[in-house]
């Protein structure tokens, strides 16, 4: 699925040559669109933080795959302050959150596990999407102490198997209308 990215990449006119930082904020934007066309295809309301929505994803803002404009006041202000930032959310039919996706491409895993456990509380599930070469990072930081009530309810997705799950959705989505499902 790399060679999606990559055909992406050069579309934008994003390579090796491309600052960092702007290849960077394109992978973000990247992965959280899929999240986001996957949550779609799923069912769910889908919302980017408002930091975020403006980000490039393909052709056009994040904002514009989403199907929710506003974030749902589901509990607490404070909870949801917090919630509000996190790089993905999908929400139920009774607009409730059912899962958080942190994508961390570059930033520190420990803080999305931190902004997960102000969240346990709550019937959801967290994940860190990041490049494969991390998961050392994750097991090594969801084994301390401190987060042990979340350890078993977050899950690690690289990216190339969120890729290859993304294309397959679609496929599955295009027959699942061909045969009337």
């Amino acid at each position: 699925m790399k060679s999606h990215r990559d055909e992406v990449l050069r579309q934008f006119s994003l390579d090796e040559d491309s600052s960092s930082r702007e290849r960077e904020e394109f992978d973000h934007s990247y992965y959280q669109g899929l999240l986001v066309e996957i949550g779609n295809l799923e069912g769910f309301q889908t919302f980017v933080p408002y930091q975020d929505k403006n980000k490039a994803y393909l052709s056009k803002s994040l904002f514009k795959y989403t199907t929710l404009e506003r974030f749902y006041d589901f509990s607490y202000e404070h909870i949801v302050k917090r919630a509000i930032t996190i790089d993905v959310t999908w929400f139920n039919e009774r607009s409730l959150p059912k899962s958080f996706f942190e994508v961390e491409h570059t930033t520190a895993i420990q803080n999305s596990l931190l902004k997960f456990l102000d969240l346990q509380d709550f019937y959801v599930d967290f994940h860190i999407v990041a490049h494969h070469n991390r998961y050392k990072e994750f097991e090594s930081k969801i084994a301390y102490t401190a987060f042990g009530a979340i350890r078993e309810r977050v899950k690690f997705i690289d990216y190339d198997g969120l890729s290859l799950y993304h294309s397959r959705a679609f496929k599955f989505s295009k027959a699942q209308a061909k045969v009337n499902l």
